[in-house]
């Protein structure tokens, strides 16, 4: 058995099916692009593994154990780690205030702040901000960084957790093109001890950090290689990539 795999997964609204029959299987230690067309059900099945929803049926398998229906909490203590599209930081505190609150899990941000230097918190820390370049802001408050800044912050902020998979929905959307290269910096460090699943629509950006590609379309799996499999498939052409390939 793998590191994490997904097995006939389905998920319903009523009686519209928006993952239908999906099957996937990630190996440790490697970064996986989720890609496909807006509805296809990408957001859906990150949703599905991190417990933000349940699914019909199927089974989502994680270092030998069945988390299929799990929490979301009890997901996150197994060492899935999730950065939404929309940053969620505390925006009223400094950038080291945010890493310190995501490295205790304390649901009380001050009680979490005036409970200083955990065990490891510094070292965590100084792996942190060597990632993200995010040293020289470390005394300023999250609400005034930049786009891209904030990113990179919320990326630092689930890393301080440990995740063992660390899924991205688009961690580029938005950004420019100078914080998009160092994005795909950052992922490609990153990968190097972690593994990922992205969810991305820029293909150009998923051409520079994937290992592996997966494309959904209609909540199905449509093809899965690397980016050259990927772009040389004619029904990925067809229903994804059109022009562009």
């Amino acid at each position: 058995m793998g590191f994490f795999e997904i097995r006939n997964l389905r998920k319903s609204f009523d009686t519209v099916s928006v993952i239908n029959d999906f099957s996937m299987e990630l190996v440790e230690l490697t970064l996986c692009c989720l890609v496909g067309p807006n509805g296809a059900g990408k957001t859906t099945t990150i949703d599905l593994i991190t417990g933000r929803q349940k699914p019909t049926s199927g089974t989502i398998m994680f270092i030998e154990e069945d988390i299929t229906g799990f929490d979301e909490h009890q997901i996150a203590r197994r060492g899935i780690g999730r950065k939404f599209q929309v940053p969620a930081v505390f925006r009223d505190m400094t950038v080291r205030q945010n890493l310190e609150v995501a490295f205790t899990r304390t649901t009380n941000p001050l009680k979490n702040i005036f409970r200083f230097r955990e065990p490891g918190f510094a070292g965590k820390l100084d792996e942190i901000l060597t990632l993200t370049g995010l040293g020289p802001r470390l005394n300023v408050e999250a609400g005034i960084l930049s786009h891209g800044e904030t990113q990179w912050l919320e990326i630092g902020m689930v890393l301080m957790q440990n995740p063992r998979l660390l899924l991205l929905d688009e961690p580029v959307a938005g950004m420019t093109e100078s914080e998009i290269e160092k994005t795909v910096g950052i992922l490609n460090d990153l990968k190097k001890t972690n593994t990922l699943m992205v969810v991305e629509h820029d293909m150009s950006f998923v051409r520079r950090i994937a290992d592996v590609v997966v494309v959904m379309h209609m909540g199905s799996l449509l093809a899965k290689g690397t980016i050259k499999d990927i772009e040389a498939d004619r029904r990925v052409r067809e229903v994804y990539l059109g022009e562009e390939a």
